[in-house]
């Protein structure tokens, strides 16, 4: 290793999974999705405690459909 390398502290291991499929996450970019999601829920009510585990799927459907923005399903 070079010394022009910086050594990052490593707090979460983040994974992604797209279609059963584990992509390969450095450990900055685990990092730094980890922080984006727990800075998001941190902004959203009943949502004050540091989360340990965190889970997050997103399937895409059929078909579109329209749906009002200001309702919860």
């Amino acid at each position: 290793m070079s010394s022009d390398h910086r050594i990052l502290k490593k707090n979460f291991e983040t994974e992604i999974r797209v279609n059963e499929h584990k992509l390969a996450l450095n450990h900055f970019v685990q990092e730094t999705l980890a922080n984006v999601i727990i800075g998001f829920l941190r902004t959203l009510k009943n949502s004050e405690e540091m989360p340990w585990n965190i889970e997050i799927t997103i399937t895409r459907l059929s078909e579109q459909i329209d749906v009002d923005a200001h309702t919860y399903p």
